[in-house]
């Protein structure tokens, strides 16, 4: 059963009671991320994450470590463009103690120079191992290509030059205008009773003063997205290739019909882009669609790897998918197929504590409501063969593509261009 309360300082507590479990998954979403930076600091919410487990004016780094090893289970943070998450999955009868551990980092983080300095060059060696991660790398080219006057495009990582300049005053600053209570979500699924968690939330959390109000009431605008082609030659076996096209936000009522045309292009070996590409043509291994909304804007990507000869006729054949679903109709076994597999992931993800937790949190901070999973369901059955013409017709416009590559690559910019109409 699905609850939320909104503590007098503004934190907002969601909690969903999953029966026969003894689990218990808690999120802590704060509304900041790599889009709330500025350019000179960009990369400074992803340190702070780091720095949030340094020490408090009670525990130091050692003394945090050894209660997180000592719960059994699982806790850990992570940055996106949109928001930054601390998460625990423990017994239910270790709920206080991770609450505490939060409470704790939240309120009483030391975020001192040394620990700085020592974070910094963590995040640098970080950034090094994903320029090595070509996989990763031509995705997050993509999305500073595409949105590159838009601060969605900046790294969620930062830039090396950005992270050193950050200082421990600009850290101080960045915590007070973004860190507080009205931006903060405590998510729980799992073996959890709501009054009795809101108030040890409380017993946490009371203290925790607003955030800077400049900062919390300000709005971005929605990104332009704009086409463009980027590679980078390096030696290795493979080329691996991202092509993005614009794409809804998260909370976009056109967002059903996204996932389902995401999940018939390029989810799964049925899908339309590994049937043509891997089975029929073998030109690939491995080739799929994501779709990554964010609260402004958001993205189509298919992505892939393959072999350096082959880089041309996978991207034509690719956009060549993409162009067919603009004029022609979707038929119902393989629109029924995608929404079965749909349903199967919602379904299945419902049995999961983290999964539940996750979407209590998001549903939240996009909709400030609860979905039930039964609506999620009739929502993906109500898509129709004309709402995937329509949303592909507003996605995948010649000219309005961008391709980004990383491999060994022989080919110019200028003929892969020619492939999205550049």
């Amino acid at each position: 059963m699905y609850r939320k309360t909104v503590l007098s300082n503004g934190v907002r507590v969601v909690t969903e009671r999953m029966v026969g479990v003894r689990s218990l998954t808690i999120g802590v979403i704060i509304e900041v991320g790599s889009k709330h930076e500025s350019r000179k600091l960009n990369g400074i919410a992803h340190c702070i994450e780091h720095l949030l487990f340094k020490g408090t004016t009670g525990r130091d780094a050692a003394t945090l470590a050894r209660m997180i090893d000592l719960a059994g289970g699982q806790l850990g943070a992570f940055t996106t463009r949109d928001y930054t998450c601390l998460f625990a999955a423990v017994l239910d009868d270790y709920r206080t103690y991770a609450l505490d551990i939060f409470g704790d980092i939240l309120l009483h983080s030391l975020l001192d120079a040394e620990s700085l300095r020592r974070e910094q060059e963590a995040i640098f060696q970080e950034q090094e191992a994903g320029e090595e991660r070509p996989e990763k790398l031509v995705q997050e080219i993509l999305k500073q290509a595409v949105w590159h006057d838009h601060p969605l495009g900046q790294s969620i990582y930062g830039q090396r030059s950005s992270v050193a300049r950050i200082t421990k005053d600009d850290v101080l600053t960045f915590f007070r205008d973004y860190y507080g209570a009205d931006r903060i979500i405590i998510s729980a699924a799992g073996n959890v009773e709501h009054d009795d968690f809101v108030a040890q939330v409380n017993d946490a959390l009371w203290a925790l003063p607003q955030s800077g109000q400049a900062k919390a009431t300000e709005k971005l605008a929605v990104p332009e997205f704009q086409p463009a082609v980027e590679i980078r030659k390096r030696d290795s076996a493979h080329v691996y290739f991202t092509l993005g096209a614009p794409a809804s936000s998260y909370a976009s009522p056109e967002r059903y019909a996204v996932y389902v045309l995401n999940n018939l292009l390029g989810s799964g070996m049925s899908s339309r882009l590994y049937q043509q590409m891997r089975d029929q043509q073998g030109w690939v291994y491995e080739i799929g669609s994501v779709y990554h909304p964010y609260r402004e804007a958001g993205l189509m990507l298919v992505e892939g790897f393959t072999t350096p000869r082959n880089l041309l006729p996978v991207l034509r054949g690719t956009v060549d998918v993409l162009i067919s679903l603009l004029s022609e109709p979707v038929n119902e076994e393989e629109l029924w197929r995608a929404k079965e597999r749909l349903r199967g992931e919602i379904l299945i993800g419902a049995e999961a504590s983290n999964t539940r937790m996750s979407q209590l949190a998001t549903q939240e901070l996009y909709f400030g409501r609860y979905i039930p999973v039964e609506e999620l369901v009739n929502s993906i059955r109500a898509v129709t063969p004309e709402d995937i013409i329509e949303v592909a017709g507003e996605m995948f416009q010649p000219g309005n593509l961008a391709i980004t590559a990383v491999g060994p690559l022989s080919e110019s910019s200028s003929q892969i261009a020619e492939l999205i109409g550049l």
